[in-house]
């Protein structure tokens, strides 16, 4: 029955893995994720230190410092997360051109330029909060559409011809006049159709018909349950099933973490409790499936030589949240012993956290973006202060839990048909 089931999930899973994990426009939203990473790292690390949540740090500090010590390394967070946005518009428009094997400094400035006229000018003031978390969704949407229309228009060949000579780079400057000029006439006749809305332009108009809902869509315990789920099957299947579903979330769950973010820099009540941190510092302690757990078992109490020796090698890396050892050579992938604990493990541990914060047991996470390698309790303390601490604590009891009884009916598994290799081996040598 159980091998029924995974053939069937598998039929209609992978299939659409496949397509999601090639398509191009997902692949330059999920690399233009990763590489503005090491900005809110670093913009959230200058955050910490000013902030950090320790009793009477800031005081002392301050009595250091001076007053202004908090808000000059808070100048970093602004550049870094007050501007996610344009970040974000230029990765995308730069992914998306590698996606399509184009020289890409024409994609992103054409996609600068559609966004600065797609944005409102009032009294001369330029909207800067389009330039934060507010304007990623349209930051993607422009970075996309722009990139892709001037491939279009760059293959038609059309513009002026020059003659032999021309250094090459004067001829692409030439080459890319019409282009550039069509896409700014299509982004201006789109902001003059907006003006005629009661949304005035683009922004607006992205933000409450599709930003906000998706915000609340992902700001569920449901959402990010099946997101887990659907994530943790790819993986069984040896797909990484993380890359496919953040393709997707991340611009969510960042969203949400940068408004907690804002939140707790000014003093206010954390708004959000699903955030990117939420998934990774509590739902995946030690890699997805939340596998430091079985890490330890397989070091503790392991019988059978195989799973302790790679409980030894596996817990190392467990530890910062690498478990590709424990994937590939416990192996998760296709072993439906293990099936079980791996599906349900993760969304356990949202059931926990979620209801740990949402009564007020845990602090929400404030929105700081650490790397994901942060070891454990280091990682829930910069994120929750001790009471996240506590709660990864409470996480690894329940992976003990969850993991031990799968746990020990492979390890006897393994450990009869060591036995058995042993014997047989031995047997040979005496018949020798």
């Amino acid at each position: 029955m159980m091998n029924n089931l995974l053939s069937k999930l598998e039929s209609k899973l992978v299939p659409l893995a496949t397509r999601i994990s090639s398509n191009k426009p997902l692949n330059a939203i999920k690399d233009s994720m990763i590489t503005i990473m090491p900005f809110l790292i670093v913009g959230s690390l200058f955050l910490l230190v000013a902030y950090l949540p320790i009793p009477g740090y800031s005081e002392w500090m301050i009595g250091i410092f001076g007053e202004k010590f908090q808000s000059t390394l808070t100048k970093v967070t602004d550049a870094t997360f007050g501007i996610i946005g344009l970040f974000t518009l230029i990765n995308v428009a730069y992914q998306y051109a590698k996606q399509l094997d184009m020289e890409p400094i024409f994609p992103i400035m054409s996609s600068v330029m559609s966004f600065i006229i797609l944005t409102t000018v009032t009294d001369g003031s330029f909207g800067l909060e389009w330039l934060g978390t507010k304007g990623m969704f349209v930051s993607i949407l422009i970075a996309l559409v722009a990139t892709r229309l001037y491939k279009k228009f760059y293959e038609f060949g059309i513009g002026p011809k020059m003659p032999e000579g021309v250094p090459p780079g004067v001829i692409r400057s030439f080459s890319s006049l019409i282009p550039v000029g069509l896409i700014a006439a299509i982004v201006l006749a789109s902001q003059i159709g907006f003006s005629f809305t009661p949304y005035k332009d683009i922004h607006q108009f992205i933000y409450h018909i599709v930003q906000m809902p998706l915000l609340g869509l992902g700001d569920s315990l449901i959402s990010i349950i099946i997101a887990e789920v659907i994530g943790q099957l790819l993986w069984f299947f040896g797909l990484h099933g993380n890359a496919i579903v953040n393709a997707i979330m991340d611009p969510i769950w960042l969203g949400l973490s940068a408004e907690n973010l804002n939140a707790f820099q000014q003093g206010h009540e954390l708004p959000h409790i699903i955030t990117k941190q939420f998934k990774e510092i509590y739902m995946q302690i030690g890699g997805s499936g939340s596998t430091i757990a079985l890490a330890l078992c397989m070091t503790l109490f392991s019988k059978s030589k195989h799973l302790k020796t790679l409980g030894l090698l596996a817990l190392p890396a467990s530890i910062f949240n690498i478990n590709e050892p424990i994937i590939f050579g416990l192996s998760i992938v296709l072993n439906p012993i293990m099936f079980i604990p791996w599906l349900i493990m993760t969304p356990i541990s949202a059931v926990i956290s979620f209801t740990a914060m949402s009564t007020g047991l845990v602090s929400a996470t404030s929105g700081v973006i650490i790397p994901w390698t942060t070891p454990l309790f280091i990682s829930g303390y910069l994120v929750s202060g001790v009471s996240g601490m506590v709660l990864q604590i409470v996480l690894l009891l329940v992976g003990f839990l969850i993991y031990m009884p799968f746990f020990k009916l492979l390890d006897k598994q393994l450990l009869a048909r060591e036995l058995e290799e042993a014997n047989g081996s031995g047997g040979l040598k005496m018949f020798k």
